[in-house]
């Protein structure tokens, strides 16, 4: 989760730009990858006790929450990143 921002900044970098540069496509492919692979890591976050959150928790839903990560990210991967969210935290993920 902490490339998380970084892979955030680069597609936004990425969408600013009108034509696109040799290799962004590699690097957009890469990008695709590497959220890919957070996704596989959520899903291994395990809740933390009723009512206390781990720092797991709390970075993923600050991340996946973003409004730029919401404007950059393709809406099936966000879809399937706030599925695992609702999981780790039921009710609270709709609260923030």
């Amino acid at each position: 989760m902490t490339r998380f921002p970084l892979l955030v900044e680069i597609l936004g970098t990425l969408s600013k730009t009108s034509i696109p540069f040799p290799g962004d496509d590699d690097i957009r492919h890469g990008c695709e990858r590497a959220l890919t692979a957070m996704l596989a890591e959520l899903a291994r976050i395990e809740p933390a006790p009723t009512g206390r959150t781990s720092k797991a928790e709390d970075t993923a839903l600050g991340l996946l929450h973003s409004l730029e990560a919401e404007k950059l990210i393709h809406p099936d991967q966000r879809q399937r990143i706030q599925q695992f969210i609702e999981r780790i935290l039921g009710g609270a993920a709709h609260t923030h």
